[in-house]
Parts: C-alpha cells; structure tokens; sequence
C-alpha cells in the first residue's frame, strides 16, 4: 500500500493486518511494533501502535524533506508472527485537498457515500495514472535512482524538471563499496531540463552496472489550473467506474432510438476520456501518435569513441 503525506505534516500511519480474505479484528492485547526507515536503510522512527478503531495506527512526526519510506508492521496475528509492509511517500504537496476534491461535486459531500479514505485512496490512483500519463510529476517529488555508469560525464536520469541533486555515490563496480562526492563535486554537476547530468569537473561516471546511486528532487512547484480540473473531473470518474450501465468491455452502444454511439477506449497513456486526455497530452512529455505533446530524450547522447567497450575499455572489470 502507498500512503502520500505532504512535507512538514504530521500523519497517523493505520494499517490492517488480514488472514487470507478475512481482517483481522483489531486487539488492543496485540503488541504491534512499526519500525519506519529511508530510501537508503536508515532508521528514521519506531515504536508501538495503537489499536484504535478498526485500525492499528502509529503517528508520523512531521518529514522537513522529500523522500521515500518503508513502515514495516511486526506482531503476532491470530496465533502467527507476521510482518507486513507499506510504503510511504513524502511529497511536496498533493494536486488538491480533500475538501476541495468534496467542492468540486456536490454528491462528493456525502461522507457516508464517498468515504475520505475512499477519496484518499483514489487521490493517490489519479496523481499516479497523471504522472505516467504525462512522464513528469506536478508536484515536487523525491527519487533514488540506482543507474549504470557510462564511462562519460553524461548520466540520464529518469525523470525531467529535476530541482536538485541531493547526493550522489558511485562505485567502481555493483559489488564494492560506494564513495559519496563531496559538496564540491555535487556543485559541478549541471542539469540544463533535457535529463542527462553532466560532470564539469572534469570526471566521467566510471563505467560499471548499477554503480551510480542519484537522489533528487524533481517535480513543478504546483499543477497547472486546466490539469486540477482534469484530475478532479478524473477522481469523480474512477470513484463512480461501478455505477456505469455500460459494460467494461464495450466499445460502443446504441440506444433505444436505434442511435449507435463509438466510446473512447483507455490505453497505457490514455484514460479514454476525450476532455481529460487533450489536458494530459497538453503537458505532457511524452510524444503521441497525433503529434501533440512534447518531447523528451529517449536517452543519452550516442558515443562513437571506437575504443568503447573494447578489451582495455573501462578499468577494473
């Protein structure tokens, strides 16, 4: 499960243990223990949860930096030690609040109908499918990034609008230790908005498999006006994706009049809803089949050295 918390606030992490299908119902004679750690391993808190509803929580002190978490829950459930996982996110914000998600539709009011774990759950489908859609995050977001080395002082990163490096550590190969560059090397490094990171220090990354690990920030500060109101209009689609009288699997339908009507069909960077995808495809970066979006590198620049990856190419093997 992913959780997103916005930075600097305070959260209560919950978490319900099942057995097979079946919930498990909440004891407050269970000692659950949650341990959280980074991106990188370490320990960032720990401590009891509390049985509380038909939930165990634990509360998540406020997070001053983007990053990524693991929760880890430990206890022992109906008679078996078990160990589950969630994965917590701490973002720079979120597209919208719940509330706002709530004024955007009046039948969204109904908390008994549309419950805000319901709306926090869809929240988190809707920014993911955007982002996919798109190829960038509108909001500022935290990666780890585990890359081969190329040999050059160019490096792709995954991800476009990057805001900061925050570390980087290179290794001469996946199986020996990484050495972390100093304040002056990360000050050498330059991302001019195409994704590749390039050392002008006059260092190369040294080539090798899984050898670069990059932590950064990339993201826009905030989404554009037309994309809050296409992830809304989105979030009000997936909640009500049940009530539909048209089958999954169709695509068209004809009505009593004998009038035929042809429906969009989602793909892997469509979700099938015309309105919504002319705003996905105005900010996106990928390219479409229509021409319209824009463009990003598919990768890093071509090196016609004819001595690469030749038998003396490369160091240490």
């Amino acid at each position: 499960m992913l959780i997103r918390v916005a930075r600097t606030a305070a959260a209560v992490l919950e978490h319900r243990f099942q057995v097979g299908e079946t919930a498990v119902e909440v004891d407050p004679s269970t000692s659950v223990t949650v341990a959280l750690v980074d991106a990188n391993g370490v320990p960032v808190t720990s401590g009891a949860a509390t049985a509380e509803g038909n939930a165990y929580s634990f509360p998540l002190p406020p997070q001053a930096q983007l990053t990524e978490l693991t929760a880890t829950w430990t206890g022992t459930i109906d008679g078996n030690a078990v160990v589950e996982v969630d994965q917590v996110e701490i973002v720079g914000a979120h597209y919208w609040s719940i509330a706002e998600a709530r004024a955007s539709d009046a039948t969204l009011a109904n908390a008994q109908k549309y419950p805000a774990a319901d709306l926090l759950a869809t929240r988190v489908e809707v920014e993911q499918e955007c982002e996919r859609i798109c190829g960038r995050a509108f909001v500022p977001r935290y990666r780890r990034a585990v890359l081969d080395g190329t040999g050059t002082t160019e490096l792709l990163l995954p991800d476009p609008d990057v805001r900061r490096i925050r570390a980087v550590r290179l290794a001469p190969r996946v199986d020996r230790p990484f050495v972390a560059l100093t304040e002056a090397q990360l000050a050498a490094l330059v991302e001019r908005g195409d994704r590749v990171l390039r050392r002008v220090d006059g260092s190369v990354w040294t080539e090798g498999y899984a050898n670069v690990v990059v932590e950064y920030e990339h993201g826009m500060n905030a989404p554009p006006t037309d994309l809050l109101r296409a992830t809304k209009q989105r979030l009000r689609h997936r909640l009500n994706m049940q009530m539909s009288a048209i089958p999954d699997r169709a695509v068209s339908y004809s009505t009593e009049g004998g009038a035929t009507y042809r429906l969009s069909t989602p793909d892997a960077y469509s979700t099938g809803i015309p309105d919504i995808d002319a705003v996905y495809s105005g900010w996106s970066l990928r390219p479409s089949s229509d021409g319209n979006g824009q463009s990003g590198p598919a990768s890093r620049s071509l090196n016609f050295d004819p001595q690469r990856h030749s038998l003396f190419h490369g160091g240490e093997r």
